[in-house]
């Protein structure tokens, strides 16, 4: 009995242990419990803070990004884009207890007018003609047709036919009865049109050759209205002045074809006597396989006017006799082989030629002033990177930096495009690679701020700049219909004045001949960041705010001129 009444009460005190423990657990649970909801609790608190001032700061960097483009509309707009100096700009107050800067980086031109021409293949350059006042781009077609369209214009004054393909540019030069004789090769001939000022040209007469014309004429010096002509192996003379019967007057042969047009000067003019001589000197760039020489001849006149007694190799009678020679005066030999045309520093001598060739030359050779016009050896180089050149050399007198300098551009075939100084030092390079170095078939050519443009055989046209610094060139804007160009070179020139240019004209091979304005817009990348003080370009905190930003009038764009293309906070 004794035993059962002590286990009765030890039960007892066991369910009070029990239910103490119990009490203890829960109590244990819930200051956990608790505990963890108030570090959650606070946890969220120092979130939300964070959040607060992360929302305040992105408030901040995008405040001043509006800023920037506030100040980009409507502001001067950069010619060239690797030399943009706009921004950086600063909050002169705080904004959210912030400051902030943004910087600006030119990254891209974007042309505003693209407008087709005329259809079908363009085979070789035109040219912006400026003869007897005209300012117009002039270009003729494979498929035998001869443009002319206003400098800026996308509507031609006037077409004509060439009576078969052209197979090379035009020229123009004024004649003699005041109009202006515009000679047009194609194929084995040089087809002569006659315009007088508001009329559209008029055939006058063919000039005919033995090979195929594939370098422009040249228009006589002493000998006004005469065309020189030079083919795949001889150099022709003709007399083509309007009203004339386009008399052939002297031919030679040549040792290879003739790269790029004859340069004539005036020669002397000499009376003794009763015969009187007149002469026009000649430059030939001549080329084969094997070499490559620039050659000098001399074309004479010599007229005897006759006393009637028989003297002075007349026949006898009262009449004029005339003979015509052409005599090769010298010869420079070049280095290279297959050349495919010359750059010119001047239209006068004395003056330089820069000789590209297809077997990865560049040389250089002066012809001396007049009367004599001496040839003398210059610098040559070979072409970096292995490349080879497609077509002729542009030397420009052109700002580089600010600074007027003698520039000569040359396009590879590998997809580089060179910049040399007047010595052949290599001054910048553009690689072609993000691109797939598309090869290069065209003459470079640079505008009046120092941008320089070029067609690819990938069917586009590239508009290259020279930067602050380094020598690397800077791909301003890429455009074209898709074609290949391998002809048809970009000719860039001023627009008219009510137009932003420059203007620009080329040709496709496919894809017919083009006209693009450049215009204004430009595509700028903006980096927006905390900074440390009122008007300071200084970065101290995150997060950065990068925006890439369209800019153009808005009578072009929408009627609104602004178009943000993307943007991204980050943390560098």
């Amino acid at each position: 009995m004794k035993r059962l009444q002590l286990l009765l009460h030890d039960r007892r005190r066991r369910q009070r242990g029990s239910i103490l423990g119990g009490l203890l657990i829960i109590v244990a649970f819930l200051t956990i419990l608790i505990g963890a909801l108030l570090t959650e609790l606070t946890d969220s608190f120092v979130v939300s803070q964070d959040l607060v001032a992360k929302v305040k700061t992105e408030a901040t960097v995008t405040s001043a990004a509006e800023l920037a483009i506030n100040q980009l509309q409507g502001g001067p707009v950069p010619a060239v884009c690797a030399q943009d100096a706009r921004g950086p700009w600063a909050l002169t107050a705080p904004l959210n207890g912030h400051f902030a800067t943004v910087s600006q980086t030119c990254s891209a031109i974007v042309p505003e007018v693209a407008t087709s021409l005329a259809a079908g293949s363009s085979n070789v350059d035109g040219i912006h003609d400026t003869v007897g006042g005209q300012n117009r781009y002039l270009v003729s077609a494979a498929n035998g047709w001869l443009w002319a369209y206003p400098f800026g214009s996308t509507a031609p004054s006037w077409w004509v036919s060439l009576g078969g393909g052209a197979t090379a540019p035009p020229l123009t030069a004024p004649d003699p009865n005041g109009s202006v004789d515009i000679l047009a090769p194609a194929g084995n001939k040089v087809v002569v049109f006659n315009e007088r000022s508001g009329s559209n040209p008029v055939p006058s007469c063919n000039l005919a050759t033995t090979g195929t014309v594939s370098a422009s004429a040249a228009a006589g010096a002493n000998f006004h209205g005469y065309a020189f002509i030079g083919d795949s192996g001889r150099l022709y003379v003709y007399d083509a002045r309007a009203g004339g019967s386009c008399a052939w007057r002297a031919s030679v042969s040549l040792t290879g074809s003739v790269a790029g047009a004859p340069l004539v000067f005036p020669g002397t003019v000499t009376s003794q006597s009763q015969t009187s001589t007149v002469n026009d000197e000649v430059f030939l760039l001549v080329t084969s396989g094997s070499g490559t020489s620039l050659q000098h001849w001399t074309y004479t006149e010599s007229t005897t006017e006759c006393n009637g007694n028989g003297e002075g190799g007349c026949g006898g009678g009262q009449r004029t006799v005339t003979t015509y020679n052409l005599t090769r005066t010298d010869s420079h030999t070049l280095n290279g082989y297959n050349a495919v045309g010359y750059g010119l520093s001047a239209s006068t001598p004395p003056l330089n030629l820069a000789v590209a060739t297809a077997s990865g030359r560049l040389d250089v050779a002066q012809i001396g002033s007049g009367p004599s016009y001496l040839m003398s050896p210059g610098p040559s180089v070979t072409l970096p990177n292995g490349s080879t050149a497609g077509r002729a050399p542009y030397w420009c007198r052109c700002p580089v930096l600010g600074v007027m300098q003698d520039v000569i551009g040359v396009g590879g075939t590998n997809g580089f495009l060179y910049l040399f100084n007047n010595q052949l030092n290599l001054a910048y390079v553009y690689d072609g690679q993000p691109d797939g170095r598309p090869a290069i078939n065209t003459t470079p050519m640079p505008d009046a701020t120092g941008d320089w443009y070029f067609g690819a055989n990938d069917g586009f046209v590239y508009d290259i700049e020279i930067p602050v610094s380094g020598t690397q060139m800077f791909k301003a804007a890429k455009f074209g219909p898709g074609g290949p160009i391998v002809a048809g070179s970009p000719i860039v020139g001023s627009c008219p004045t009510n137009l932003i240019g420059p203007c620009l004209y080329f040709g496709s091979s496919s894809g017919g001949s083009w006209f693009y304005r450049i215009g204004s817009t430009r595509i700028s990348d903006l980096h927006a960041c905390i900074s440390d003080a009122a008007g300071s370009t200084t970065c101290v905190g995150n997060p950065r705010l990068w925006t890439r930003v369209q800019v153009g009038p808005a009578a072009i764009w929408g009627n609104l001129g602004v178009y943000v293309q993307g943007w991204s906070y980050y943390s560098p």
